[in-house]
């Protein structure tokens, strides 16, 4: 009994010294939410007794009064370091043995409540890392509630019995310390789920677990389960953030004459097609080895922060190809990879990492001298150098009849839509119009009603709680959408 306290106290220290004085786990403390990094699992497997009445040492026999029993669980779990989970258990199941030679069998069921804490070797070995695949040990303290029956073999009469008077125990079970210990293997699908098999053996302190007292002085058994854990996430709703000053470009009323040279093949501008045509029109008037824009770059941006990172680390976490740069301008950290002097170049470069290494968030920039700037003030340079004003970014098409989402009104109409794209994650064509004093940003022209709606309900997901459909009428914006609806 008291090597099994003993252990306990030792496995509470444990986990009181790395609650308090972890550094990983002070950090978790400071982030909000009651669940985080809780879970729930929820297992089932075979439940072996291995003690004075029993046929083999090791091998569990299936005829003649089976020795297989079948035993659940249920966890709750708290994860409190990349090292450490603590993990409280209620389990239950039945128990069997049989002693051919003795001419006698048992059976009986168990219920058991235990405290442990599992520690994830991976990580103790080659460093923290969020893994799908982890190997883990795990031992704790606990107590178990049992009752059994000691039978002939032959007749089924019940020689003696454990767990049936009222006493300390549950409903008047045996009650004594179980000191469960093992290791497991856990994989995970998904940020939710994962499915682990766990194998343990529970020595108890106590030589009456199967009703026959004699020969070894702890009876135990087995635990074997396989398990499916739920992970408690907070769904954080994305916020708009108010994008940095040095990305505002567009000015409809008073356009800044360009700072740098446009190429000296005059390159004609369709204000039709959209921002990303317009680029590769413009490329390709150009020729195969000149560029329509001197001294610009272009990039593949990969990540940005309002914190600064080390880019090997940023590079060695997306297990990205060649040089990451880091760019800072107005408080943010951008990440890049990738020099080109042609757009289209980038954009095959983009695919690739979002297609071979799942960089979902990769979109092209383009720099000049360092600096960057917008993909939308390339296109103008180019309008300003051939007809000397300003182009339209995105034009509407126009339809008998169309449906658009409006996101934003703003007296303010330097914010692009190239803008409001990425700072929302659109994939839809976003259009911006100028109407009675507001620069209103819609997304999409669409000719079914239900498209629209579904583009409504995914951005107010997305944080734009304002969001609601607008109808256009021959390309022209009418107040009262009932009357293309009718």
């Amino acid at each position: 009994m008291k090597i099994f306290l003993s252990i306990g106290q030792f496995l509470m220290c444990l986990v009181f010294f790395q609650l308090n004085f972890s550094p990983s786990a002070a950090a978790q403390k400071q982030q909000s939410g009651f669940w985080k990094d809780w879970s729930i699992n929820a297992g089932g497997g075979p439940n072996l007794f291995y003690g004075d009445t029993d046929n083999y040492r090791f091998y569990r026999v299936f005829r003649n009064n089976s020795e297989w029993r079948f035993g659940y669980s249920l966890m709750a779990q708290k994860k409190i370091s990349p090292l450490f989970i603590v993990r409280g258990q209620f389990m239950q199941g039945q128990l069997s043995g049989t002693k051919r030679k003795d001419a006698i069998w048992f059976e009986g069921n168990v219920i058991e409540t235990s405290l442990s804490v599992r520690l994830e070797l991976l990580n103790l070995l080659w460093g923290n890392e969020e893994r799908k695949i982890s190997v883990y040990a795990m031992g704790g303290i606990g107590f178990s509630h049992w009752k059994a029956e000691l039978k002939n073999r032959f007749t089924n009469e019940v020689i003696q019995g454990n767990g049936h008077k009222t006493g300390s125990g549950l409903f008047g079970r045996t009650l004594e310390p179980v000191l469960p210990f093992g290791m497991g293997v856990d994989y995970r699908f998904n940020k939710h789920w994962s499915v682990n098999f766990e194998g343990t053996l529970r020595p108890v302190n106590s030589d009456k677990l199967d009703a026959n007292e004699g020969g070894f002085k702890f009876d135990f058994y087995s635990y074997n389960f396989v398990g499916v854990t739920y992970y408690f996430i907070k769904r954080e709703k994305k916020k708009p953030m108010i994008p940095p000053r040095e990305i505002v470009y567009e000015k409809p009323d008073d356009f800044p004459e360009p700072n740098f040279k446009p190429a000296k093949k005059v390159v004609p501008v369709k204000p039709n097609l959209t921002l990303e045509d317009q680029l590769l029109a413009a490329e390709l008037e150009s020729g195969l080895y000149d560029s329509p824009w001197p001294g610009v770059e272009f990039r593949v941006q990969v990540s940005a922060s309002r914190t600064e990172s080390d880019p090997d680390k940023i590079k060695a976490k997306l297990k990205l190809p060649g040089e990451l740069k880091m760019n800072e301008g107005n408080g943010w950290y951008r990440y890049s990879t990738g020099e080109f002097i042609k757009y289209w170049k980038a954009k095959e470069y983009r695919n690739i990492l979002v297609s071979r290494y799942n960089v979902k968030d990769a979109f092209v920039v383009a720099y000049r001298d360092g600096e960057r700037i917008n993909l939308s003030e390339l296109i103008n340079s180019l309008a300003v150098a051939s007809e000397g004003e300003l182009i339209v970014e995105n034009k509407r098409p126009v339809i008998d009849r169309a449906f658009s989402v409006q996101l934003l009104a703003s007296a303010d109409g330097n914010i692009s839509t190239r803008v409001i794209r990425e700072m929302f994650e659109i994939e839809e064509e976003v259009y911006k119009e100028y109407k009675n004093g507001l620069y209103l940003y819609t997304v999409g022209n669409f000719d079914s009603y239900d498209d629209a709606l579904s583009i409504r309900d995914k951005m107010i997901n997305r944080g734009v709680t304002g969001a609601f459909v607008v109808g256009y009428k021959d390309g022209i914006r009418i107040k009262d959408i009932q009357e293309i609806l009718d």
